[in-house]
């Protein structure tokens, strides 16, 4: 019993090896293509994005004014939506990813006004970009 348990986890180790190479030759043959989703990852895509990160962590310094806070969220909310908004995406993604964070996260900040919502929204636009 003890060897066939040893041969199977043999042909088990291999077989993951297989499906680990084909999924690296996948992903260099999609980069070779100029697919860029192979191999951009999370890093690249914020750093494509600076400008926008820097102007929601300005506004959530400016947030930190309490009760005044709110209406610098849905500024920023404006700005995020122009700034993603004029590219081709659909309604549903404008909605998780900009309005939805935005009204949530200012409903949170009116009590917590610590809360970082316009860095948090600009965050989960980003990550919501590949749906749109």
């Amino acid at each position: 019993m003890d060897e066939a348990n040893v041969i199977e986890q043999e042909r088990h180790s291999r077989l993951n090896q297989a499906r680990n190479a084909m999924k690296l030759a996948k992903d260099v043959a999609g980069a070779s293509r100029g697919d860029p989703r192979a191999i951009l990852s999370l890093g690249k895509k914020l750093s494509k994005n600076w400008p926008i990160l820097m102007t929601a962590v300005f506004f959530d310094l400016l947030g930190l004014i309490p009760f005044i806070g709110i209406v610098f969220n849905f500024c920023f909310g404006g700005i995020l939506f122009f700034y993603f908004g004029k590219k081709k995406s659909s309604q549903a993604a404008k909605i998780l990813g900009i309005v939805f964070p935005i009204v949530l996260g200012s409903a949170l900040d009116f009590f917590l006004s610590v809360i970082p919502v316009n860095t948090m929204a600009t965050l989960i636009r980003i990550a919501f970009k590949e749906i749109g």
